[in-house]
């Protein structure tokens, strides 16, 4: 097959992958009042073993981008992922707080902590010219898992309960997750040539590129850079405003009065949004450039914020979460688009490590601080009154992030 095709088909492997991951994460919050009801658990208790995924998965994520320099992605994607179904399904056996902990929190961690750096990284290497829309085709499958995750798992709730709806979900997520795995490589020589990419002397143990042989800088070079430091920070901050609603937008629901099949059509409808925003994101990007589009991204996610405040209805909660969808999947996208652009190909993986370990930090932190200011206050005020700052904040630092290295 030639490279130019090969190439789509590793996209739509890679697509699989994150679907597969990415739904029963997606479905936390449907879970989330449900088993607070079952155990007497606070939301800032369960929230704080997605937490502690996030962050023993970043940590991990330091490790697997840079094996990722050096060897085969389908090394590294197949026991992870497979390893992520089988934490969620196990959900369905927990009978104490630290039994969540060790199944979300550890297991899940170390399960999930590849597929987004890996499947990011993995793009990188198979496109030199339409990279915006490759990585978004990728990531879509991350927010189609809210579209679907949701709903799925309120229904499969109400007809088996809480218990077989997260065996169910983990069990088949994982396995199709695995199955796309299977599939992912990085280009050879030959095929890195036909694609235009930069020549090299020989291949890499994985078959792709000898990482030294690429431009760019080393992983000590751009930890010395600041540019790199902004835009860990600012994905950061994306970090933690997407898993703090993708895991509190349905209590937020719920605590307004709508039942829980209602409350999962707001991650539908952030899940909708979210897969608009990277396909458009991605394209529009790679015609208009990255900091025009990422400024448009920027403002959308702040006016949605503002308007999901302080929404009078279900139908303006609904159409807020889109727009917010759209604005942050772009903005989302666009990072990881311009990391490569930024700092080289020569230990692209390593340093996507460190900046995936940015955006997990943040998302490990805002479900967790937006759970405890809910116990504490008894309202979602403070945490969704300080996002729009946050987006403010974090346009600020990419633009500043994305400036050329003065020599």
């Amino acid at each position: 097959m030639r490279p130019p095709a090969r190439r789509w088909l590793i996209v739509a492997a890679l697509f699989a992958v994150t679907y597969g991951i990415s739904t029963p994460l997606a479905a936390y919050g449907v879970f989330l009042p449900v088993i607070a009801d079952a155990f007497g658990w606070s939301r800032g208790a369960i929230s704080t073993a997605l937490s502690l995924n996030l962050v023993i998965g970043g940590l991990a994520g330091l490790w697997i981008g840079a094996l990722a320099d050096r060897h085969s992605p389908r090394v590294l994607l197949v026991p992870t992922v497979a390893l992520a179904g089988a934490a969620f399904a196990l959900v369905s056996t927990v009978e104490a707080l630290w039994h969540l902990y060790l199944f979300v929190g550890v297991l899940g961690g170390l399960g999930m902590s590849s597929f987004y750096l890996l499947s990011a990284f993995t793009v990188t290497q198979w496109f030199f010219e339409r990279r915006g829309l490759g990585i978004a085709l990728v990531l879509v499958g991350f927010n189609l898992g809210y579209i679907s995750g949701g709903p799925l798992a309120a229904w499969l709730i109400a007809v088996v309960g809480w218990r077989e709806a997260y065996a169910i979900l983990g069990s088949a997520c994982g396995l199709v997750a695995t199955l796309g795995a299977l599939s992912v490589r990085l280009p050879r020589v030959a095929e890195r040539t036909a694609l235009h990419r930069p020549a090299v002397r020989g291949p890499s143990k994985g078959g792709g590129a000898s990482a030294d042989t690429l431009p760019g800088l080393t992983l000590r070079e751009a930890l010395a850079d600041p540019r790199q430091w902004l835009l860990n920070v600012a994905w950061l901050l994306l970090g933690g405003l997407a898993l703090m609603l993708s895991v509190h937008v349905v209590p937020f629901a719920r605590d307004q009065g709508i039942n829980l099949a209602g409350a999962s059509l707001t991650l539908t409808a952030y899940g909708l949004g979210s897969a608009a925003g990277r396909l458009a994101g991605g394209a529009a990007a790679d015609w208009l450039g990255a900091l025009a589009t990422t400024r448009a991204a920027y403002v959308i996610q702040a006016l949605a914020l503002v308007v999901l405040l302080w929404a009078p209805s279900r139908e303006l909660l609904l159409a807020s979460l889109v727009v917010f969808g759209v604005g942050f999947a772009a903005g989302d996208t666009i990072i990881a688009k311009v990391i490569p652009d930024v700092f080289g190909m020569r230990a692209i993986g390593a340093i996507m490590g460190v900046l995936t370990l940015g955006w997990r930090c943040g998302a490990a932190l805002g479900p967790a601080a937006a759970g405890f200011l809910y116990d504490a206050a008894g309202s979602y005020t403070i945490p969704f009154g300080a996002a729009p700052v946050a987006v403010l904040v974090s346009w600020g630092l990419f633009a500043l992030g994305t400036r050329r290295r003065r020599h």
